[in-house]
């Protein structure tokens, strides 16, 4: 087991830094999940998820202190979302890259549990290559297990928040914040086209209340731990997989291994 970060003392962070070659930083958001989820679903997939990444890579990994808050901005008109803006969330990733980077690591992976701090994790990490000279990778479930998503998802329409992708993963890492019983299919409301979640060719600031009353979307009674299971052990193969060659001081030139389709 990888022991996290903030649960040693700074003796034994000194040893586990010296043996490190890049740092997890798992980060989320507080925001509403539908009726069923609690507020902290997606920082507590993205903490589980980099607890495994972490225990599987052993002492090269560094398991960070998890960040919840996240861009939640387009969640508000729901009760218990906590949003910052994007510019604080960009200054305390640099922040932390730069604390990491002062300490011999100059490498570091975000585990995200949200779609929407996407954007700024992409700008932060340009900065952080421009201006310290640190790497950072961004990982993402949702786009990591991406192709194994589609095939189980096809034909049945959106699926991108609280839904039975999301409701079965969090049945697998993190059940205590499940609360039964899970609600049905939302119908998808109509959307200028191109302009529909989760993959739209046009993008338009759109805000949860506007697609459903109840802030899920898809079937999430058709949620199991099962398929949680599977999803979440393909998310940290890949990610694994990843971070052996981005660890590696030549990185990206020791190109990590091919995610098996």
């Amino acid at each position: 087991m990888n022991i996290p970060l903030a649960d040693r003392t700074t003796v034994e962070a000194a040893e586990a830094i010296e043996r490190a070659s890049l740092a997890i930083l798992p980060l989320g958001a507080i925001e509403q999940h539908g009726p069923h989820l609690a507020l902290r679903t997606d920082i507590s997939i993205a903490t589980a998820l980099a607890a495994r990444v972490a225990d599987a890579l052993g002492d090269t990994a560094l398991l960070l202190p998890p960040m919840p808050y996240g861009l939640s901005e387009h969640h508000t008109a729901f009760a218990g979302t906590v949003t910052l803006r994007p510019e604080t969330l960009i200054r305390l990733i640099l922040d932390v890259v730069e604390s990491m980077a002062a300490q011999g690591i100059d490498r570091v992976i975000i585990v995200n549990g949200h779609g929407g701090n996407m954007d700024a994790i992409r700008l932060a990490a340009r900065q952080s290559r421009r201006d310290l000279g640190s790497r950072v990778a961004h990982v993402m479930w949702a786009q990591v297990a991406g192709d194994a998503i589609s095939e189980e998802m096809a034909g049945r329409g959106m699926h991108n928040h609280a839904c039975e992708i999301e409701t079965s993963l969090a049945m697998e890492l993190c059940p205590e914040i499940v609360h039964e019983p899970l609600p049905g299919a939302w119908l998808e409301p109509e959307f200028a086209p191109f302009a529909a979640p989760p993959a739209a060719r046009i993008d338009v600031p759109l805000w949860f209340d506007e697609l459903t009353p109840t802030g899920a979307l898809g079937d999430p009674s058709r949620a199991t731990p099962e398929r949680g299971r599977r999803l979440a052990d393909l998310v940290v193969e890949r990610t694994v997989a990843f971070a052996r060659g981005f660890a590696a001081p030549s990185f990206p030139l020791a190109a990590p291994p091919e995610f098996d389709a």
